[in-house]
């Protein structure tokens, strides 16, 4: 599995005006999930953990060094719904109708072995996950932890999740918010804090300058989805801290999983539940800087008077007031027009858990398992399709990665790195694929291929 690493945007985003642009012509059609746990591949890259210790990262469990990966800026997530895949490769050249109803019901077959497979998978998920659900009847526990956590990873791994890096988290944390304020996030306050991330997606935000007078669009790229895992500490933790004002109660006990849709990527702070609104350094210089200057300049020119002593006859007690008063205001506007955007960055935090939360606990199982069925199932269907149709190529691995990556491209617009060594393994695995000593594929017949799918059906119970 390649690290995608995604360079940040020193942009922000205002997400009452969000509108989509597609990347991919078929962008708008990922809702049409399914998922699969049919054939394992090696450990998926772990996310990152936070422990006690504030905002360090004290567990890396993908440490890999950079100079020994393999970097591909593009990534393996393939944002079009299985069906329209579909429709598209089957109306490539050679492809008569005959030819058509036989890659159709190869589709079919695929598909229902995959599902099946994935309800079995699903159903292990789910009893893992059963004790540390918050929503169960009864108090949670975290008993099998690291053993669910390893399962869900390979699941996650089969639907093209990433873990967010370090760097995306820092980017966020660090750059410019939603609205002008700045977001404290207590990262101590998880024993466990995993992200990752699927697909990419670019949105278009209008900006107003010069008073309202002037509006431009800007783009701003967010992820497609994220998944967000979050374990508290107890009780006892925040109590030592003196820090109960922010234990989350019976309600924060457990391993809680949450699922958003289209959050900016230098806004994944804005996902998690115990931020805390701060004055950003520039709205402190803002109020102080004004106010040091004028008690600097009344102090020079009042002294004076103000210590009994001889002042300037254009000095007045009055003008001193005035002064005041006018610095006085100045002050008290910028703290209100602070105090006005936290509270739209409150109200806001409030939309968004309810329109870019999609699931939340047992129900983002269901997501991720379904979404990794439609992912396996469209790459080991068109390494299949394109080894039979144009199999006078003499395609090996690299020639056919760089064939469906440029369909991919020309058809849909989507330039992603597409996993052709898993796409193989899956076919080889189930009989369908040959490889000659000199790297050469090819995929039996749509006959023969149907024989053995139909036999691995047959033979999925043999009591």
């Amino acid at each position: 599995m390649k690290l995608l690493l995604v360079a940040h945007l020193n942009m922000r985003l205002n997400p009452h005006r969000y509108q989509f642009y597609e990347i991919c012509s078929g962008q708008n059609d990922i809702m049409n999930h399914r998922n699969a746990n049919v054939f394992s591949r090696t450990p998926s890259i772990m996310a990152t953990q936070y422990s006690d210790g504030g905002q360090s990262i004290v567990e890396r469990e993908f440490n890999t060094k950079i100079s020994n990966l393999e970097i591909d800026e593009r990534q393996q997530y393939i944002p079009v719904s299985r069906a329209r895949v579909k429709e598209a490769v089957f109306q490539l050249d050679g492809i008569d109708d005959d030819i058509r109803d036989g890659l159709a019901k190869v589709s079919e077959m695929l598909e229902a072995i995959w599902h099946h497979s994935s309800h079995a998978g699903l159903e292990n998920l789910k009893s893992l996950y059963e004790s540390m659900d918050p929503d169960q009847i009864g108090t949670p526990d975290s008993e099998g932890k690291e053993g669910f956590l390893d399962t869900l990873t390979d699941a996650l791994e089969d639907g093209n999740w990433e873990k967010i890096s370090d760097e995306e988290m820092q980017d966020a944390l660090e750059g410019e918010d939603v609205f002008a304020i700045s977001l404290d996030v207590r990262f101590d306050e998880f024993v466990t804090m995993k992200l990752y991330k699927l697909g990419e997606v670019s949105i278009e935000d209008e900006r107003t300058s010069w008073f309202g007078l002037k509006k431009e669009s800007v783009t701003i790229d967010a992820f497609d989805r994220i998944i967000q895992i979050l374990e508290f500490q107890d009780e006892s933790w925040f109590n030592e801290r003196k820090r109960m004002k922010h234990y989350q109660g019976e309600e924060g006990k457990g391993l809680h999983i949450r699922l958003f849709k289209t959050v900016p990527k230098l806004d994944l702070e804005t996902i998690f539940p115990n931020t805390s609104p701060m004055m950003r350094g520039v709205d402190k210089i803002k109020i102080g800087a004004p106010l040091l200057g004028g008690l600097v300049t009344i102090g020079m020119k009042f002294g004076p008077l103000l210590l009994g002593g001889n002042a300037s006859g254009s000095t007045s007690l009055s003008l001193l007031g005035g002064i005041l008063a006018a610095l006085g205001t100045y002050v008290m506007k910028t703290y209100m027009s602070y105090q006005k955007t936290r509270e739209k960055y409150q109200t806001q935090v409030s939309k968004d858990l309810y329109f870019k939360g999609q699931a939340n606990n047992a129900a983002v199982l269901n997501m991720i398992v379904d979404l990794g069925e439609e992912q396996e199932v469209k790459e080991a269907l068109l390494a299949y399709i394109f080894l039979l149709l144009e199999s006078d190529n003499n395609y090996d691995e690299e020639k056919l990665d760089d064939r469906i990556e440029g369909w991919l491209l020309d058809s849909f617009g989507c330039d992603i790195d597409f996993e052709v060594d898993d796409a193989l393994d899956k076919l080889e695995k189930m009989r369908l694929l040959s490889k000659t000593e000199d790297g050469i594929l090819s995929v039996t017949p749509i006959d023969q291929t149907l024989t053995i799918l139909d036999d691995y059906w047959d033979n999925i119970y043999d009591y």
